[in-house]
Order: C-alpha cells, then structure tokens, then sequence
C-alpha cells in the first residue's frame, strides 16, 4: 500500500515566502517545497499553485508529476470525488476529471462533490429553491425545484439516499432519481 502524503511548508528567507512540498509518514521528504499552495491529495491527485492564490491552479500526482496543467481563467473549489472536481469558469461551476477535460460544462450558480454517483447543483443558488442533483453524464435526476437541508452532510444518507426540502416537507430520493419519501 502507497503511503500517505502530506504538505509541509518552509520558509524562504531570500524571497521571503513560504513553500509548500509533501512528506510521507515517515516525515521523508518526497515532494521538495516549491509551490505556493499545496493541498491535500485526494483520489491521488493534489491541487497545487507556483504563485500562490488567484493564480492557475494544477494538479500532481504522487510522484510530483503534472498530471493537470496549470489552468488560466479556472478555478478549482474542490479536490476530486469520484473522478471529478468542482471547477468555476466565469461565475459558473462545473466539472473535470482527472485529466483535465471539462465533462460537465460550466452551467450552476452552485455545485457540490460527487458522492454516491451524484451532486447537488443549484442554477439560482441566491434563492433557496432551486437545487436538485445530477449525475456524472450532466443528467438531472432530481429536478432543482428544492431546497438544501443544512448543513451538507444532511444531502446525502450513508446508505445512499438523497434529502431536499420543499416547504416543512422532507424529501428522499435514491440515486436514480426516484422520489422514495413521502410515497407518491
């Protein structure tokens, strides 16, 4: 089993900044520090900047390779979940995989990860009802008439059924779409 890694940073006198690498368990040095941002890796892969914040993020591998590019006029908001990762192009979310390509076109106000096959999505996210899920092929399964239950971990059951509100009412799905509560 591939061991963990985990960003450490160093501070750079000559330049006066911090740098980011990746350690293993052991405290083994096997990213060496040179970016500005270095997230955690998810999935294998990790986001990570040269230039610090509002710069072109990319992703590595573990071995320290460049997997993704960096990626002028995008912004990354998450690290990947189920192949994809949450990325922002002119105000609105979409999704990539693992290698870069764009597979759900930038078109919500609000995306969320993956998880059971599925994400939340919302097209008016200033309002509290337009959300709903989509799967992986962009396909909107539960329409986005609904409302979000607070906090996130209420959208998804572990046994993987999905929960909106509408009005005091709650809402279960399953991952097709099919409404499972209150029985129609």
């Amino acid at each position: 089993m591939e061991k963990q890694l985990h960003p450490f940073c160093v501070w750079n006198e000559e330049d006066e900044e911090y740098y980011s690498g990746y350690i293993d368990g052991d405290g083994n040095v096997v990213i060496p520090p040179k970016y500005e941002v270095a997230e955690d890796f998810s999935e294998r892969l990790a986001l990570v900047a040269e230039y610090g914040w509002g710069s072109a993020y990319g992703f590595i591998n573990t071995r320290g390779e460049v997997v993704i590019p960096p990626m002028e006029g995008i912004t990354v908001f998450s690290a990947f979940h189920e192949g994809l990762c949450v990325v922002e192009v002119d105000g609105k979310r979409g999704y990539i995989d693992k290698t870069g390509t764009m597979t759900i076109a930038p078109q919500f106000d609000a995306a969320y990860d993956f998880k059971h096959g599925v994400a939340l999505v919302s097209t008016d996210a200033d309002s509290d009802d337009h959300w709903g899920f989509i799967d992986k092929t962009d396909k909107v399964i539960v329409p986005l008439k609904y409302r979000r239950a607070e906090p996130p971990t209420f959208w998804y059951t572990d046994d993987g059924l999905l929960r909106l509100l509408d009005g005091n009412e709650t809402y279960y799905f399953d991952t097709t779409g099919k409404q499972i509560w209150p029985k129609n």
